[in-house]
């Protein structure tokens, strides 16, 4: 293969290898800062939830510390005056619940009888101290306690501070707290993340004797769990297999659903001993993330192409031009000169490479030698 080909080609593999090179770096640096982004959308998620539940557990904590503390509500509850007790505190909890979402309130008596339930008072007198490990721990060890419980209703955001007597003698307990599915809307509202609750079914059985509704359907069993609240049921559907819903610790993934990927954060759901009562599914759209991971290796490889292109075509004009064209005509001048013609003057010097240059001075030497 003559010089003209071979030097070319070998430059433009080169080139071709370079670029490529260059090119799947930077596809792979695509890659890893997608997966940043991901990510970061998914502690991002799991920072949210963990913040809203603290929150609203907060927000539930203070409300019942602040009633349980008015002397008149203390006082009607040492006397075990039902009727002074509600009265005193029916508008303190319809204010709680319009402002403030609380949709619970209700005082025990030791072990954990109800007493009095705000929002619902016709009801009282069932024990629940063996279904409600949290309420029986405040009562017997006199701290106050806050999480994520299983109650007859359901599941809620709690917070249980013990009572006291004018005297300072503990007497039982006040319960405040608000349903999970308006935390649940709430991330969705703010943060625009999709989410659901999956809650242990024979758990759910065994103590929301009260819940209402179809919850407790075969519609929403997944694997061992209860769909118990999804901010997108048809979503969650999609999205939450009941091989993936089995978790003991945090789990993310992308999944397409609805010609969309979204990504998946799972998260176990624990109650206020730590016991594991079921799983929390966030999920955030992420199409517009893959879109643009799309487009991206699509200009790479288009860049990768041009360049490629460009880079051989400047090879071939450099090396044809500068270098085998001047030393075609040359070669041709030399070829005359031997055969005895030395009336073809080399080009002006000015035209050659500055390599070339020191030949074309040498053959003028010999033609001028031939010429005389």
């Amino acid at each position: 293969m003559t010089f003209r080909r071979r030097a070319p080609a070998i430059l433009i593999l080169i080139t071709t290898v370079i670029v490529s090179a260059m090119s799947y770096f930077v596809h792979e640096l695509t890659d890893v800062m997608v997966e940043s982004a991901e990510a970061s959308s998914f502690k991002l998620m799991r920072a949210v939830l963990t913040d809203v539940l603290a929150d609203n557990e907060e927000a539930a904590l203070v409300r019942a510390e602040l009633i349980s503390s008015l002397p008149a509500v203390r006082k009607a509850f040492a006397k075990r005056d039902r009727t002074a007790l509600l009265d005193e505190c029916k508008d303190m909890f319809a204010e709680q619940q319009e402002k403030y979402g609380m949709d619970e309130a209700q005082f025990h008596l030791p072990p954990g009888v109800s007493f009095l339930r705000l929002h619902e008072p016709g009801k009282f007198g069932d024990d629940e101290s063996g279904a409600r490990p949290m309420l029986v721990d405040v009562i017997k060890n006199k701290m106050h306690r806050k999480g994520v419980v299983l109650n007859s209703r359901g599941v809620s955001v709690t917070s249980i501070v013990p009572m006291e007597d004018m005297d300072g003698k503990p007497n039982g307990s006040f319960e405040m707290g608000l349903d999970l599915a308006p935390v649940l809307d709430e991330i969705k509202k703010a943060y625009a993340i999709e989410a659901s609750v999956y809650i242990d079914e024979k758990k759910l059985r065994e103590v929301a004797v009260d819940l209402k509704g179809d919850v407790l359907s075969e519609k929403n069993r997944v694997g061992k769990y209860i769909r118990f609240y999804a901010t997108h049921t048809d979503l969650s559907s999609m999205l939450i297999k009941d091989t993936d819903v089995d978790v003991a610790e945090p789990r993310s993934y992308d999944r397409i659903a609805n010609g969309a990927t979204w990504g998946v954060q799972l998260v176990p759901l624990y109650d206020y001993a730590n016991h594991q009562i079921g799983v929390f599914a966030l999920a955030r759209d992420f199409s517009e993330v893959t879109a643009m991971e799309g487009r991206s290796k699509v200009w790479q490889i288009l860049a990768s192409v041009f360049a490629i292109v460009l880079l051989a075509g400047a090879i071939l004009i450099v090396i044809r031009g500068m270098l085998l064209r001047p030393l075609a005509s040359l070669n041709e001048r030399m070829a005359a000169l031997a055969a005895g013609d030395a009336t073809k003057p080399a080009d002006d010097p000015a035209t050659y490479c500055e390599e070339l240059r020191d030949l074309a001075e040498n053959y003028e030497r010999l033609r001028a030698g031939k010429s005389s």
